[in-house]
């Protein structure tokens, strides 16, 4: 039997799977649902084949994993052919009376990646309405902008063209390995200095409370791109200014440990690569939160530019770098999940809202904040953290709203 090296992406996903309570795994799955055709019924053998041929596209979707005698998860790529892929990953259907049921029940079956493929999928047939694939994947074998790229060749390959064989994390892997890992001792070295100037983790820590809301804003992505570019920056720096203004207004503290998320697919040989890549970069912002939000906001783009250059680190390496740093705050977190300048929105602007949630997820970070914008700006909060109760956490939002009023966000009642 033949096996690779894990990526540093497929590392990191793997120590959190570690950490994860018996029971919990399953938090490791994605979910996406993906529209077929609405100009025809759907062709259920071709929908199948159009899957099996993904899977054979991408190395990532025919992966298990061996663990060698050190406890690191090695690359173990089937060698079936498509039908025998096609039978390990078909679920079946289910019509609408059986969806919700489905998704909640298949979310919450973890995926075990030793023995089995990362990934399964069941064809949705509604009445009244497109039919649609439902795909649960483990994070192993993919992350949200991989699951972009699953989708777009699987409506090509599902209208009838040929794509060969494409990039993987098995080469990935090798590339890694191929300098000696430089690069990754360069991104160890940032971790190092970020984490010994970070702010100390607050004494008499507490039992944390688990909160969730989702701050719609009203905004259309169109207005919140126009908007950022007045200022100068990306709107995923803008928003990341604004958050952390909204601590220093929560907290009274100036200095923050920040994490952004880095998709580390910057480079064109890895942009298209269906693997997990994102991994945590640590971002130490302490800016003068009287400062115009103008420019706090362009320092901000350029501090994050630098953090995200070292979004490549190994996991190993990053948790003997906490334990050297032990007394460091644990951080904030920060995912932007954005559709990009020129994608069509036809949302019209609305007054800001919040809606509060329980949290389905235990585990991961004590503070998240993911933007989300496809149509129109959501910022969605899940909190863990000691300290942090529910009025607290709307007064952060109150706050984050404040400050992205330049580019028309209004304060929402709460």
């Amino acid at each position: 039997m033949k096996t690779y090296p894990a990526t540093v992406g497929q590392l990191s996903v793997w120590r959190d799977i570690e950490k994860m309570p018996v029971g919990r795994t399953w938090e490791a799955n994605l979910t996406f649902v993906w529209d077929l055709p609405a100009d025809a019924p759907p062709d259920e053998p071709a929908v199948w084949r159009a899957l099996a041929r993904l899977a054979m596209r991408h190395g990532s979707l025919r992966t298990r994993f061996v663990v060698d005698d050190a406890g690191m998860p090695r690359q173990w790529l089937s060698e079936d052919g498509e039908a025998e892929i096609l039978e390990r990953i078909r679920q079946g259907s289910a019509d609408a009376a059986e969806r919700a049921e489905l998704e909640q029940r298949e979310l919450r079956r973890a995926v075990d990646v030793t023995r089995e493929l990362p990934w399964r999928a069941w064809l949705l047939l509604d009445a009244g309405r497109p039919a649609q694939v439902l795909v649960i994947v483990n994070h192993m074998a993919a992350d949200g902008a991989a699951a972009l790229v699953m989708r777009e060749d699987f409506l090509r390959l599902l209208g009838g063209e040929e794509l060969p064989p494409a990039p993987g994390p098995l080469e990935m892997a090798l590339e890694q390995q191929a300098d000696g890992g430089g690069r990754l001792r360069t991104a160890e070295r940032y971790w190092r200095r970020t984490l010994a100037a970070a702010p100390r983790l607050a004494d008499g820590a507490c039992d944390p409370e688990r909160v969730g809301a989702t701050l719609h804003t009203g905004l259309p992505m169109p207005d919140a791109h126009d908007a950022a570019a007045k200022i100068g920056v990306s709107l995923a720096s803008v928003l990341l200014g604004a958050y952390h203004r909204a601590l220093c207004a929560a907290t009274g503290e100036r200095a923050h440990l920040l994490f952004p998320m880095s998709a580390n697919r910057y480079d064109e040989r890895h942009a298209g690569v269906v693997t997990s890549l994102n991994q945590w970069a640590p971002l130490l912002l302490d800016l003068d939160p009287a400062e115009p939000f103008d420019a706090a906001a362009g320092k901000t783009h350029w501090k994050a530019f630098n953090a995200l250059k070292n979004g490549v680190c190994s996991p190993d390496a990053i948790v003997a770098i906490r334990a050297e740093h032990a007394g460091a705050d644990p951080g904030y977190y920060y995912n932007p999940i954005l559709a990009p300048p020129g994608f069509p929105s036809e949302d019209t602007r609305a007054p800001a809202t919040v809606e509060w949630y329980d949290p389905a997820r235990a585990t991961g970070p004590g503070f998240y904040l993911i933007a989300r914008g496809l149509t129109s700006l959501d910022l969605i909060l899940r909190v863990n953290r000691p300290g942090w109760d529910r009025p607290r956490v709307a007064a952060f939002l109150h706050a984050i709203a404040r400050e992205l009023s330049p580019i028309g966000v209004d304060s929402p009642p709460i």
